[in-house]
């Protein structure tokens, strides 16, 4: 799992180079994946990044995609060239692992970064029987391992720039890595609409289309379900770490999604999209009038979060016992579905969380990535 926070945080393929356009039913309004573009020229596909760490400005990178490399022209040498579809590849982030296991092919992957955070059933099988393997986690790899498991790609992500430092590492070992910006997308359906850029490199454009397609007819539906919902319960989210509390910023992955499930979230004038610290105090003060509380991190009972800080008995969620986490899908090893598969069905993580604010609205279906505190 990527950047998890201290306790437990944490396009359309675009034939003629058009970025994927997410429209909103019944709105002007529209959301625009500009993380990555896709275009389709003779004999290859290219693939270009853009700012594909924090705050990068003016960045681009360039991927070529092709099932006959060495017809490819020598102008196009000078960026990495990865062979399709791939069947080995390595991920850097269980996200990644998500994105390719919903295309049906978790058994391409051979590599992965903490065995341990892994939730996929398929991925868990090949590291038990010894196919799949620990490459260590970022700065630390372990390059003789990447080497000697020989993959078609090495699926990266990066928090700042050093992390190019590592794929020219891997591009002088004649290993062609990818960086992945997934997780810089602040709309669920941003995230999402990764599925097309991972279906390229399997060449299943058509699979990827259908599936982000599928998942975006049921966002939105869900979405407007709730709309017009007059009761907007306060919600509160994530748990606090010794005198700091991580909270998903007012305009991140996880605000909208308590916003289009009908929640009003008590951050959400906040105008980060990542994780802001507070102090637990100031905190504290604004959690007492949550009407429900979410995502309480390593919390499995309401008598651990009593352990935390025995003020929390006082927030009215607590005391109406309307307190969720979202940790019903969890490994042996610690891999959380959510953060693995959640990416690709922002969709079901939505559904969960109109259950939970608004029973009774839907077909009052059991949560999937959520379950209640006892």
């Amino acid at each position: 799992m990527r950047l998890v926070l201290l306790i437990s945080l944490f396009f359309l393929f675009s034939c003629k180079g058009k970025n994927l356009e997410i429209t909103e039913s019944q709105s002007n309004h529209s959301y625009l994946t500009n993380r990555f573009l896709i275009e389709e020229a003779e004999n290859h596909t290219r693939i270009k990044v853009f700012n594909p760490w924090q705050k990068a400005d003016n960045i681009e990178l360039t991927y070529i995609l092709s099932s006959i490399p060495d017809r490819l022209p020598d102008s196009l040498s000078i960026f990495p060239v990865i062979r399709i579809p791939v069947r080995r590849v390595i991920t850097l982030s269980t996200t990644h692992t998500g994105f390719i296991a919903a295309l049906g092919e978790a058994g391409s992957i051979v590599g992965v970064s903490g065995t341990g955070l892994v939730n996929d059933t398929i991925v868990r099988k090949a590291i038990n029987e010894n196919r799949c393997f620990d490459i260590g986690y970022y700065p630390n790899i372990d390059y003789e391992r990447i080497l000697s498991l020989k993959p078609d790609v090495v699926f990266l992500y990066g928090i700042d720039g050093s992390v190019q430092n590592v794929a020219y590492r891997l591009r002088e070992a004649g290993i062609p890595s990818v960086l992945v910006s997934e997780y810089l997308e602040d709309h669920p359906l941003g995230k999402a609409a990764w599925i097309k850029f991972f279906a390229a490199f399997y060449h299943c454009n058509e699979k990827g289309d259908r599936i982000f397609d599928k998942v975006q007819k049921n966002y939105l539906s869900l979405r407007d379900s709730v709309r017009s919902a007059n009761d907007k319960p306060l919600v509160l989210a994530g748990l606090p770490w010794k005198n700091t509390w991580f909270l998903p910023g007012g305009k991140s992955f996880s605000a909208r999604l308590i916003l289009d499930a009908g929640g009003d979230y008590l951050w959400k004038d906040n105008s980060s999209n990542e994780y802001i610290a507070l102090d637990l105090e100031s905190v504290f003060m604004k959690a007492l009038q949550a009407d429900t509380w979410i995502n309480t991190g390593s919390a499995e009972t309401y008598a651990e979060i009593i352990g935390l800080d025995h003020r929390f008995r006082k927030i009215k969620a607590f005391r109406s016992g309307s307190v969720f986490n979202n940790n019903a899908r969890s490994g042996a090893g610690g891999g959380n579905a959510y953060w693995e598969s959640g990416v690709v069905y922002p969709d079901i993580i939505l559904h969960d969380l109109i259950e939970i604010f608004h029973p009774g609205i839907l077909s009052g279906n059991e949560l999937y990535y959520y379950r209640k505190l006892e």
